[in-house]
């Protein structure tokens, strides 16, 4: 059985401090790693959306370039059968225009809320980095103390 004295009542307080930070430090060691996977997470939903973006403005595009060709007015005299077909397609093509216009407005959007999340997680993994620092700082002023306490001890006896 230990001999309960000071010295070692301060090195079980070491210890249990010691064991303390070190189960801070690998927590912070996992909230970092959460932190990066979720920020990977969004960087990739970022450059989805960015292709998404890029197929509806080329979409848009189109659909603009098949109105403007169908509503262009010709010198010449049009059947009433081109007639009704060109203004089926400027009909239709208005309607997928609106459907492409909403498309972009929503993934604006998402891109924006996504954006505000990365900065977020920038932040809180900038702030769980320092703490992790400080921790790992901590704890080695903890192994100095400790050190410094023990070989005391060994000169006093």
């Amino acid at each position: 059985m230990k001999k309960l004295t000071i010295v070692n009542a301060y090195q079980d307080y070491w210890s249990y401090i010691m064991d303390k930070i070190k189960k801070e430090i690998k927590l912070f060691g996992l909230l970092e790693k959460l932190k990066k996977r979720d920020l990977f997470n969004h960087l990739n939903n970022v450059n989805l959306l960015n292709e998404e973006l890029v197929k509806t403005n080329q979409l848009l595009s189109k659909i603009n370039n098949i109105i403007q060709e169908n509503t262009e007015k010709t010198d010449n005299y049009i059947l009433g059968a081109n007639f009704k077909n060109k203004s089926k397609i400027v009909n239709v093509m208005s309607k997928q225009k609106y459907i492409a216009e909403n498309k972009k407005g929503f993934l604006l959007e998402q891109k924006n809320k996504t954006d505000l999340e990365i900065a977020k997680i920038y932040i809180q993994k900038d702030k769980i980095e320092k703490k992790a620092h400080n921790k790992k700082l901590e704890f080695g002023e903890f192994q100095d103390l400790k050190l410094e306490i023990t070989n005391r001890n060994f000169k006093k006896n």
